[in-house]
């Protein structure tokens, strides 16, 4: 540049007024607010994101554990510095709660009665009075996040997240706990999906029930067996290779699969009803030892069992069971002790006419 070009660019700035001047300063300064800003979004989005990948990476650990909901639910509280966090799954149109919450049934209806106001769309409530009945204001919950999981088939259920602080959650909460039901959506239809496989392998394909390997597995894995008290019951269906030999093996499969019903039915949902072999079940009565209590349930599956009429092609017919029954308390007995004291007791009722049962004095 010769000194004539410089000398005239240097009046050029010279002559700029100080209005276009400021205008300028003031277009640069705003470009480098807005980039600014633009770094620090895409910082906190990268924080996020972070986050999230930690966070379903940590639930990805537990996909085949039993603990997989109280796990999702321990870790959403101390994301979210709440209270109370509760996981819901739809069945048909009501949600059940799955986590191991101590909360009434009246605060559960409340719950659920939230999600059905809310569409089932994600919501906050930020209240200025408890949300909840609640004993003293320490215990009262004012803000509520709720957000429904999500799938590619549809919806799976509703997390809700309680704080005792009023005016807590933020829109911003939302969006991270929407993203994040994303990933545990997917998290719980793995754990369900691996469940189910692992029970069907557990069951007999034919009646639905346990099969006898998992009896046996289940039963002796319980911590100092020999010292808990249980009751064994053996079952028989009554003249079943006549029942067989007469209508043919497809009818024989749905008297067996009727009769496993109704046991089924007539028991708890922490005891074990399995299929021991061909036509004999085994029923194991978790802490249930009060001998009239036993024979009176015993008593109510063998009179369904002789009074159902199983329908076959063009005909009906009924059967009957024989039950042999062993209720174990202190004595020093294994399970196969107990087990054999069961059928002995069942063998003594084959012998002396079936449809009956006999329980230990």
């Amino acid at each position: 540049m010769d000194n004539k070009t410089a000398n005239n660019t240097y009046l050029d700035l010279n002559s700029m007024d100080s209005e276009k001047f400021e205008k300028y300063q003031r277009f640069t300064e705003q470009t480098i607010f807005d980039l600014s800003q633009q770094i620090t979004e895409l910082e906190q989005k990268l924080n996020v994101f972070t986050n999230l990948l930690e966070i379903s990476n940590y639930i990805n650990q537990y996909i085949k554990s039993q603990n997989l909901f109280p796990l999702i639910n321990d870790m959403l509280i101390g994301v979210f510095g709440a209270k109370y966090s509760t996981i819901y799954i739809k069945s048909d149109d009501d949600y059940a709660q799955v986590t191991s919450r101590n909360f009434s049934y009246d605060c559960i209806e409340m719950e659920k009665q939230l999600i059905f106001e809310h569409h089932e769309e994600e919501f906050i409530i930020n209240s200025t009075e408890p949300i909840y009945p609640a004993k003293d204001a320490s215990t009262a919950i004012y803000s509520c996040l709720g957000v429904p999981i999500k799938i590619n088939s549809g919806p799976l259920g509703f997390i809700l997240i309680q704080h005792r602080e009023k005016n807590y959650f933020s829109k911003d909460h939302a969006t991270f706990l929407s993203s994040l039901a994303n990933h545990v959506g997917v998290a719980i239809e793995n754990n369900l999906l691996y469940n189910q496989i692992k029970e069907s392998a557990c069951k007999d394909g034919l009646t639905n029930i346990f099969n006898k390997k998992y009896f046996f597995d289940t039963i002796l894995s319980i911590p100092n067996l020999a010292q808990q008290y249980y009751t064994i019951v053996m079952i028989d269906i009554d003249n079943f290779k006549k029942v067989n030999d007469t209508y043919g093996h497809p009818y024989g499969d749905i008297v067996l699969k009727t009769i496993c019903s109704i046991i089924k039915n007539n028991t708890r949902p922490n005891d074990i009803v399995a299929r021991y072999g061909g036509e004999e079940i085994i029923i194991y009565f978790n802490n249930f030892i009060d001998k009239s209590l036993v024979a009176k349930r015993v008593e109510q599956m063998r009179y369904q069992i002789e009074t159902t009429s199983i329908p076959g092609d063009g005909f009906e017919s009924s059967v009957t069971a024989s039950f042999g029954v062993y209720v174990k308390t202190d004595e020093a007995l294994s399970l196969d002790e107990v087990i054999k004291l069961a059928d002995s007791n069942l063998y003594i009722c084959k012998r002396s006419g079936k449809n009956k049962f006999l329980i230990n004095e």
